[in-house]
């Protein structure tokens, strides 16, 4: 035995690299229940239970193996160490690139956007978009404001690395106004958005425009609306300067410069999240419940929602800009203090926008195609009889979005 010992310490470094891996494995085993990481910004994988289905799943990401690994990947000891030291080594390396992410100058970083997504029935999904927006807006002439928003990249241009090859978004942006013909304004901000360059519009690490861009789009709005815009200067801004965003969760910069997010308290209402749209069906669930057929638990996941518009409880995670209109929702309707109805279609970089909106509007029904459950935008049109309505998309993703095409679900 003493001669076995003897030989190992021959070899000092196996030996170190095989206690290494014994006590790691053991204090790995009791630290892989994490919910969700903070840095990544997401929920993390949880240890699959092996079931006969998933034992003989025919699609990979079914499989018990499959789910098992991500399990493995997403839950290994000291996970935010080893990705924060990935990225320093990426950095020493001179990558301008990580994960789908673009460095830029000053800090900055974009979503990789160098190629059109394909429709899966052919084609560019934005062409099949637009020939969406186009056919509703010809169904409802005169009615719609389509506002299709520049990517970052559109924008600070001289803050991109050399030669990054990203989208031109400018002759798609021709294209949408051009397929309108008439039937709906089209607002394109690429010139309003660069006369302002020099300001802080889009945040560095994260995909969508600060509210002070968002301003300056709503100002092109309420021109075109014949609105009387808010001005800023009787408005006091609550600033957060710790907001670290989508880029930075996917990237992980070890040196990235955190973003101040901020808002205006004093453009708040009753904003009323509706899980159930439909009368009918809302009618149905309520006299489900009152008979005892439906458990108290099953009712509250249905029930409408009376909240501000801004969840400022999101301020204490790292998620920050999901404090707007608390996040994205199928349905949501805004009490306002000005004159008509207005209906706001769109994707998150409307949340921090319709805030504005409050002082020109009595009242304002926000819809999220992906998330709205039980009626078509044509029966909430002819329900609700809106004076306006705006169509409100990053050109991302009015570029990659499959749920625009349910603006004609039912016609």
């Amino acid at each position: 035995m003493r001669e076995k010992c003897k030989a190992l310490l021959r070899y000092p470094l196996v030996l170190v690299f095989f206690v290494f891996l014994v006590v790691y494995s053991i204090a790995d085993s009791t630290v892989n229940d994490r919910k969700e990481s903070e840095l990544e910004n997401r929920t993390l994988a949880q240890k699959p239970t092996l079931t006969l289905s998933n034992l003989l799943a025919s699609e990979e990401n079914k499989k018990f193996s499959y789910l098992y690994e991500q399990y493995i990947n997403d839950q290994f000891l000291g996970r935010d160490g080893w990705i924060s030291l990935k990225s320093r080594a990426e950095s020493l390396l001179l990558k301008v690139e990580n994960n789908g992410v673009v460095y830029g100058d000053e800090g900055t970083m974009y979503q990789k956007f160098f190629t059109l997504q394909s429709a899966a029935t052919g084609g560019l999904q934005v062409e099949a978009n637009i020939d969406a927006v186009s056919t509703f807006a010809a169904r409802h002439p005169g009615l719609a404001t389509v506002m299709v928003v520049p990517s970052a990249d559109m924008i600070l241009t001289d803050l991109l690395p050399a030669g990054a090859p990203f989208v031109d978004e400018s002759p798609w942006m021709e294209q949408i106004a051009a397929s309108l013909g008439g039937n709906a304004a089209f607002l394109d901000l690429t010139d309003t958005l660069r006369a302002h360059s020099d300001e802080y519009l889009f945040y560095r690490t994260d995909h969508h425009w600060t509210t002070l861009g968002a301003y300056y789009a709503y100002l092109d709005y309420a021109a075109s609306a014949g609105k009387e815009p808010i001005s800023l200067d009787f408005l006091t801004a609550t600033t957060d300067d710790a907001f670290f965003g989508t880029l930075y969760s996917k990237s992980k910069k070890y040196n990235a410069v955190a973003d101040q997010l901020s808002y205006y308290p004093q453009l708040d209402g009753e904003m009323t999240i509706l899980q159930l749209v439909d009368p009918e069906t809302r009618k149905q669930v309520e006299e489900a419940y009152a008979s005892g057929s439906m458990s108290e638990e099953e009712y509250a996941k249905l029930a409408d929602r009376t909240v501000d518009l801004y969840d400022t409880d999101k301020l204490t995670v790292r998620d920050k800009y999901a404090m707007f209109l608390y996040g994205n929702n199928g349905f949501a309707r805004i009490r306002g203090s000005g004159e008509g109805k207005l209906m706001v279609i769109k994707d998150s970089y409307a949340n921090c926008f319709i805030p504005f909106l409050l002082e020109n509007y009595a009242e304002i029904d926000v819809v999220d195609l992906r998330y709205l459950r039980d009626a078509t935008i044509d029966e909430l049109i002819d329900r609700q009889g809106y004076d306006d309505l705006l169509i409100l998309y990053n050109f991302q993703s009015f570029s990659s979005d499959t749920n625009l095409v349910l603006l004609n679900s039912g016609v």
